[in-house]
């Protein structure tokens, strides 16, 4: 094959990095990002998958090359709450609302209020703007995540989290009350 007719190496749009390099370095710290997310491994690799799938079809849009890590963890994020509720990975012992096992103490009464509150919860939840409800499903879901982690997802700067994370309590109690559920 004459060296003229080699197609040239894939690189990551406005960036020097070839795109190789770029899904093996970032490939790891995705697999990170979609544990803490409570996917089993083979649920991992499948949004994984999913996750690259998405950077192929949509990577070129990205303006800014040094975002496109942060695009990814956020797509991954995303991609881990939509299995989470398709595929269903919770053990039979948890809470599938929650992902809470509930206690052995705990009577039928008490899990159905649980179930109720949750559902209720998650129902308020989706009718906050989608910046808060993103955060609310992370806060819930992903409880080791990061300031760090957090902005990148949410492509803030880190010292804004705090602000955006009382912002969204505060919206969400006054949803709640709204709804006619009172809190603590």
């Amino acid at each position: 094959m004459n060296s003229n007719d080699a197609s040239p190496t894939p690189r990551l749009p406005g960036a020097g990095e070839p795109v190789d390099d770029f899904v093996s370095g970032l490939t790891p710290r995705l697999r990170t990002v979609l544990r803490r997310c409570r996917l089993g491994e083979a649920d991992v690799e499948d949004v994984l998958q999913e996750v690259w799938l998405r950077f192929l079809e949509h990577g070129d849009a990205i303006r800014h090359p040094e975002r496109a890590a942060g695009w990814l963890r956020t797509i991954a994020v995303r991609e881990a709450m939509r299995a989470r509720r398709h595929y269903r990975t919770e053990s039979p012992s948890e809470d599938v609302t929650t992902g809470v096992t509930p206690d052995v103490a705990d009577g039928p009464g008490e899990d159905v209020s649980r179930r109720d509150r949750d559902r209720t919860l998650w129902r308020v939840v989706a009718t906050l703007p989608a910046r808060d409800r993103l955060l609310a499903h992370l806060i819930a879901r992903t409880p080791g995540l990061s300031y760090a982690d957090l902005a990148t997802t949410l492509g803030v700067a880190p010292a804004s989290v705090g602000q955006l994370r009382t912002r969204c309590l505060r919206r969400l109690r006054r949803a709640l009350a709204r709804a006619g559920v009172t809190t603590p």
